[in-house]
């Protein structure tokens, strides 16, 4: 301790990085230990990576050229399109105000700690952005955190050749000097500075000895998934925080704004129109052909943001309130996920009330909705609480659109939300079209059928429709509706009988259409459910699968078997997932969680718990054995398991003694090369999980209405042990 105080900022730093690399030490193109000479080290360039980024009045005046392959300013000539063309490549619907700038799409992918279309989505949070500080922006920091591109897809991590990681408390000390301006010698600060590092490290051990809390993660769920190396998850809709659904809604608004360029795939009208043009329904490559739609589809997004995946809407969940929505004459009452909805945020009212198009009661009541923060299941119903009417108009060449005022309106609500749709109205189809809408007893009598002709479809030379896909047609009928103001809208600018098919009032929603049903963002939700009971059902009926799974399903030229493991494509199905990070350079002895706080909703309607611990290190370790307990804050190796309702389970490691050369047994380096095909390497680190359903609902009976994760680590003597336990994290999971 005494040394670390005597040390200046910049001796603390060379001191973490020669621990770190060891004796090993990589040419780094020529620059060798470029820390170890300030003036190296300041202006080390490293593959065209600056290790630390220059400060602002450093900053290179040039800009970084356009990209000369496109961009949301470049256009196709609509004018040489059919009109069934001009109206499926405009997804966004006349009227809408999202200006991205010249390019919103991340040039060269997505680098997860600098992303630039927040700056032009009105709804975004700039919270969990790093693009403010000079760290952030300097190669070494990037490559310490493995962030892009030092996270294998260019590079791989920083230190390369290293004895050791760099431990994020360290890491928090490198930046916060170099954004302190690189200081060589500071003695007037050293005190408060190394009293932070001695802080973070006393916290550290804190935390493994169980007498701190592991605090939830507030991060996007995905981005704790890519540290642990696990899977990526797709979550029910309703359980996805603020920073998931606002990155879903920016990666939208980025890929409306190339709908015009009807051949960049990186719009969205361009995967809608895949829907159009190939889809499978009616026999058994339903499901494998819109598992892929789906997995491509979120490829795409995960361009945009690496985080992103595709949420699912779990119906079940809102059959109580939709219970008097369906087989009734009044149409656009259903209840739909609020993530879906529409609402007026404050630049919306700001901008209908610069529009000079609306009176002062209208203006009145628009602002009493912004104030009010009310979420709305269509566009219809947002009209009729504001008190304005849905108006058409003809436009000077005859065509039939929005009046001005619902235009506009549109636009704004629209722009605030991307996930919202206009040409939607959930609910019933009108006099005598009955519908249903599924329970929970329906979904499980389907998920009971264990023949795969019977629940997804027959062969092509038997084809016929499968019983999940019967239940998804009605789910696209109920989600997209009948629009109540057809026929009226219509008469009232003088046109007796109205187009269906117009884009701008239809008389149905675009979900009941399969020909344009992919242009409502709802539809991937709606398929990312189907999806998941697939998945569940191939759980319970494991090798049961289509009958021909080496057919290709254009337009890709993956073919059936290619589908048939999420795993395989990268990703899980989680209704939530609660994760605690931990610092895995530092031996575990006791773990203590906060309350995970986890929604209502979720404990009422999971189908599954589970705990894991992540990346459990195996290299030359002492065996020991893992006590898992729930809602135990005092758990300890005296705490008892037989008849203890909050107690989980056990898990023994096994490891062993090194037989090797030194370094043989420590923690095998990231595979980063594209061509490396060779298996598991034997330390790699493992992951355990640990069925926790039964503990979960003693909890719940118990009257305890949260959870925390607590768990004991003793020897196969079950005795108190050291350095036996180093693992990367925990985590509370819900599965549907």
């Amino acid at each position: 301790m005494n040394d670390i105080r005597s040390k200046t900022r910049y001796q603390r730093v060379q001191q973490i990085l020669n621990e770190a690399q060891g004796k090993c030490i990589p040419s780094y193109q020529g620059l060798g230990a470029f820390w170890c000479d300030i003036d190296t080290f300041k202006h080390a360039d490293l593959y065209g990576q600056q290790m630390i980024a220059p400060a602002d009045n450093e900053a290179s005046e040039h800009k970084p050229k356009k990209s000369c392959c496109g961009g949301g300013n470049q256009q196709t000539n609509l004018t040489t399109l059919t009109t069934d063309e001009q109206q499926l490549s405009q997804t966004l619907l006349p009227g809408n105000k999202i200006s991205p700038p010249d390019e919103c799409w991340p040039t060269g992918g997505k680098n997860p700690a600098n992303n630039t279309a927040s700056q032009f989505y009105v709804g975004s949070s700039n919270s969990d952005k790093h693009n403010d500080k000079r760290s952030d922006k300097s190669g070494l920091i990037k490559g310490l955190r493995k962030q892009y591109p030092f996270d294998g897809s260019l590079f791989p991590p920083l230190l390369w050749d290293a004895s050791n990681e760099v431990s994020a408390g360290d890491i928090a000390f490198i930046a916060d000097w170099i954004d302190a301006g690189c200081p060589e010698n500071d003695d007037q600060k050293q005190t408060s500075e190394q009293s932070s590092i001695i802080s973070v490290s006393s916290h550290s051990q804190a935390l493994a000895q169980g007498d701190a809390l592991h605090k939830v993660s507030d991060r996007h769920c995905n981005e704790d998934k890519d540290d642990i190396k696990g899977l990526k998850v797709r979550k029910e809709v309703s359980t996805l925080s603020e920073n998931e659904l606002t990155r879903l809604r920016e990666a939208l608004a980025c890929m409306y704004s190339y709908d015009s360029s009807i051949f960049d795939e990186r719009s969205f009208a361009y995967w809608a129109r895949i829907h159009t043009n190939s889809c499978q329904h009616g026999w058994e490559q339903f499901l494998p052909w819109h598992r892929l739609y789906l997995y491509f589809f979120e490829q795409t997004l995960q361009d945009y943001d690496a985080s992103i995946t595709l949420p699912y809407w779990s119906w079940s969940d809102y059959a109580d309130a939709n219970r008097t929505t369906y087989n009734t004459e009044q149409l656009d009452i259903g209840v739909l996920p609020q993530a879906y909805g529409c609402f007026l945020d404050r630049l919306g009212l700001l901008q209908l009330q610069d529009s000079q198009l609306f009176d002062e009661s209208e203006l009145t009541n628009l602002a009493a909705l912004q104030k009010s923060g009310k979420i709305y299941n269509s566009g219809l119903r947002f009209l009729n609480a504001a008190e304005i009417d849905y108006t058409l108009k003809k436009n000077t060449n005859g065509s039939v659109v929005w009046s001005d005022k619902i235009n506009a309106i549109y636009a704004e609500l629209r722009r605030a939300n991307p996930l919202w749709f206009p040409n939607r109205w959930p609910g019933s189809m009108g006099k005598g079209m009955a519908t249903h809408y599924p329970t929970a007893e329906n979904i499980k009598l389907i998920l009971d059928t264990k023949n795969w002709s019977h629940f997804g479809g027959g062969p092509e030379y038997d084809h016929h429709f499968g019983v999940l896909e019967e239940l998804h047609n009605g789910m696209h009928n109920f989600s997209g509706g009948q629009n109540p103001k057809f026929e009226s809208a219509y008469k009232a600018v003088g046109i007796d009988s109205g187009d269906p098919q117009n884009v701008y009032n239809p008389n149905y929603g675009y979900m009941t259409d399969n020909r344009v049903t992919a242009f409502d963002p709802i539809f991937w939700a709606h398929h990312s459910n189907v999806d998941r009971m697939w998945a569940l059902w191939q759980e319970q009926n494991s090798g049961v699968t289509p009958e021909s799974v080496d057919a290709t399903m254009p337009p890709w030229s993956m073919v059936v078997k290619d589908s048939l493991s999420t795993k395989k494509l990268g990703y899980e199905y989680m209704r939530d997932t609660y994760h605690y990070a931990t610092n895995n350079q530092v031996s575990l002895k006791c773990f203590n969680s906060e309350n995970a706080k986890v929604k209502s909703h979720v404990l009422d309607t999971h189908r599954r718990a589970e705990v894991r611990l992540h990346r459990l290190h195996v290299a030359n370790l002492f065996n020991a054995v893992i006590y898992v307990f729930l809602n135990t804050p005092k758990a300890n190796i005296n705490t008892p398991i037989a008849d203890n309702p909050c107690y989980v389970g056990q898990v023994t490691t096994f490891h062993g003694s090194c037989y090797g050369g030194p370094g043989h047994c420590d923690k095998p380096l990231p595979k980063t090369r594209k061509f490396d095909h060779r298996a598991m390497h034997h330390h790699e680190p493992r992951n355990f999980r640990i069925d926790a359903s039964a503990a979960v609902q003693r909890m719940l009976a118990n009257g305890e209405n949260d959870i925390s994760v607590h768990l004991v680590i003793t020897g196969i003597d079950g005795k108190p042990i050291d350095d036996a336990v180093f693992i990367d994290g925990v985590s509370l999971n819900f599965m549907d």
